[in-house]
């Protein structure tokens, strides 16, 4: 989605996006105006909860921005002993904590804002993703996604089954992984469900869908 280098999975793209974390405060396109929204919302004096936190520089970020405290969870070992380094590096390690673990099963710190950046296209099943995200959060609850319709939502759909043709075809250095695409309206449904209105929606890159709740 964001031509990620490497292997399969997370451990082994750490590396490349601790090399584009050297050259500008954010790795993925996406996180930016991920970011922007966010504050718009308001960042400042609230805490945030990076589920899928990669190597941290979202969280890093919001806490260069105001937030008080950020806590993030994330699969990769090699990736949150990363956002370790690059919090402390970046002067902030005294505000964030990070945890191995997967956001669908974990118990989750409440937090005033809840994000989860190109987290869902990583998981078969996102249902229980979404009860243990939503639980978590206080004020807003903030995502990016593939787009699931449309001429946007039919790119990324031969995109994802190209990359998963390859993903298949190397299998031994994959590892099953797989990428996928879920209905943004099913997404929405649940999110509003649980108390939280949209204020954001955007496409962004063509290949993402963001999205910014809050409770009314």
């Amino acid at each position: 989605m964001d031509d990620e280098e490497g292997g399969c999975c997370f451990d082994d793209w750490v590396d490349n996006w601790s090399k584009r974390a050297k050259k500008k405060r954010t790795v993925a396109g996406v996180t930016a105006p991920l970011l922007a929204a966010l504050e718009e919302t308001g960042i400042r004096d609230r805490s945030i909860l990076d589920i899928g936190c990669g190597i941290g520089d979202l969280a890093t970020e919001a806490v260069s921005r105001g937030a008080t405290h950020a806590f993030g969870v994330e699969l990769s070992a090699k990736a949150v002993e990363e956002a370790r380094r690059l919090a402390a590096d970046r002067g902030v390690a005294d505000r964030i904590s990070f945890q191995v673990g997967d956001g669908a099963k974990v118990a989750l710190p409440k937090a005033d804002i809840v994000v989860l950046n190109r987290v869902f296209c990583c998981y078969p099943d996102i249902d229980a993703l979404l009860t243990n995200s939503l639980s978590a959060a206080g004020v807003v609850y903030a995502f990016t996604t593939p787009p699931s319709t449309g001429l946007a939502g039919s790119f990324v759909r031969l995109q994802m089954r190209l990359a998963n043709a390859w993903y298949r075809l190397r299998d031994g250095k994959f590892r099953g992984f797989r990428v996928f695409i879920h209905d943004v309206k099913a997404i929405d449904t649940r999110v509003q469900a649980a108390g939280f209105r949209p204020i954001r929606t955007e496409s962004r890159r063509a290949v993402w869908h963001l999205a910014v709740y809050a409770r009314p």
